[in-house]
């Protein structure tokens, strides 16, 4: 793919398609799925951080991320070519969109916590835009769905007439996070204001991820490795996302009809740091069995290795989950296997036969079947579609 500056906006030869790449906010993983889509179809891509729309710029199709800049789409308009918009919160600009799933992201954070055995949680936003509440309400109707209220913390509605200063909005919140009952999982809809939930949670004393668990989004590795305790944080695909919307961008300068429906781009997964590595159960026999699974399920463990371990019976046990899990033991078990299956197959090169060696499914047959009862699928197929975990 070559990469135009500034200086020059002729083209280099006219047999190459010429896009224009026009974000509004920059997001690094979005312009690396462009370019891995550029590569592959011998794309000649126009990008430039200073002057994002060149007036005399003459090509093919254009990829944008509009957001809130009215100034981008004024300028786009004057380009009668394809375009492909990848934010979802323009519904005033007709344009076709491939955007992350802010609901799915949200359903996500919410399982997260519950497979952890929370039942106190906290959604906080320092901001309550477009895509922060649609993350805010997918995960608080997904806690519904298992009778688990959220606690909604937002310095938008609190600050009033205040100036927004992060010394206020750190009292405030460290104010808050005292209040409210714990073990308590909370869900930020960006990394940048789950740093500030650790800082308030620090300045009180809580114990993260003990007492405060904390999960963000956007998988910001330069935030989420550099605190003194890393942060968990939801991968949303944003690569996925400028690989997709160059596709469509592809077909539409191939002729196709622009569709009417947005497409959304599922989230990859939650990449697990310190700040959610904690099970919040009250029962001990239930949390120690947890615990006991999660450890050793790349064993070939059954249920009665988790009942001698924690010393009760299967009844006693299973009735204990009941009342202080969100599912049985056997089917816990089951997920945290298919769950490191799943991550086996999108993430290594291994053989099948080895991934249900190394997860405790001990046969491809047993994995196999599995896949096909949970998934809908093989795992071959799930390596093939690059499905999501």
């Amino acid at each position: 793919m070559l990469m135009k500056n500034s200086a020059d906006w002729n083209r280099p030869q006219r047999s190459a398609t010429h896009v224009l790449l026009a974000l509004g906010w920059y997001y690094s993983e979005i312009h690396r799925g462009v370019a891995r889509f550029a590569r592959d179809h011998h794309w000649h891509v126009t990008f430039d951080f200073d002057d994002l729309v060149p007036r005399d710029w003459q090509g093919d199709g254009v990829i944008t991320l509009l957001g809130a800049q009215q100034q981008i789409w004024r300028s786009l308009q004057q380009f009668d070519v394809p375009m492909v918009d990848l934010s979802e919160s323009r519904p005033d600009v007709p344009l076709p969109r491939v955007t992350m799933d802010n609901v799915a992201i949200g359903q996500m954070a919410a399982q997260h916590f519950l497979d952890r055995g929370f039942r106190h949680f906290a959604f906080v936003h320092r901001w309550e835009l477009g895509v922060s509440q649609r993350r805010r309400d997918a995960f608080t109707a997904e806690l519904a769905q298992y009778d688990r209220r959220c606690e909604i913390l937002s310095w938008q509605t609190q600050r009033g007439r205040q100036a927004d200063t992060r010394q206020q909005r750190h009292r405030w919140l460290a104010q808050r996070l005292s209040e409210l009952p714990k073990p308590l999982a909370i869900f930020a809809p960006r990394d940048i204001e789950a740093v500030e939930i650790i800082e308030a949670a620090m300045a009180i004393s809580a114990l993260v991820p003990d007492e405060i668990s904390v999960l963000g989004v956007d998988n910001t590795e330069t935030i989420c490795d550099c605190l003194q305790t890393p942060l968990s944080s939801i991968d949303n695909n944003l690569e996925q996302v400028g690989y997709e919307g160059a596709a469509l961008l592809s077909r539409l300068m191939a002729g196709e009809q622009s569709p009417t429906e947005t497409f959304y781009i599922a989230p990859s997964r939650v990449v697990e740091r310190r700040s959610t590595d904690s099970i919040a159960v009250p029962h001990p026999q239930v949390a120690a069995a947890l615990r006991f699974m999660q450890e050793n399920a790349h064993l070939p463990i059954s249920m009665v290795d988790v009942f001698r371990t924690v010393a009760m019976s299967r009844s006693g046990l299973e009735k204990a989950f009941r009342e202080n899990y969100v599912r049985p033991p056997m089917e816990e078990l089951r997920r945290i296997r298919l769950l490191r299956a799943k991550k086996m197959l999108l993430q290594t090169h291994e053989k099948i036969v080895n991934i249900a060696k190394s997860t405790g499914f001990e046969t491809s047959q047993n994995l196999c079947r599995v896949f096909r009862q949970c998934v809908g699928m093989t795992p071959k197929q799930f390596r093939t579609q690059g499905a999501v975990i």
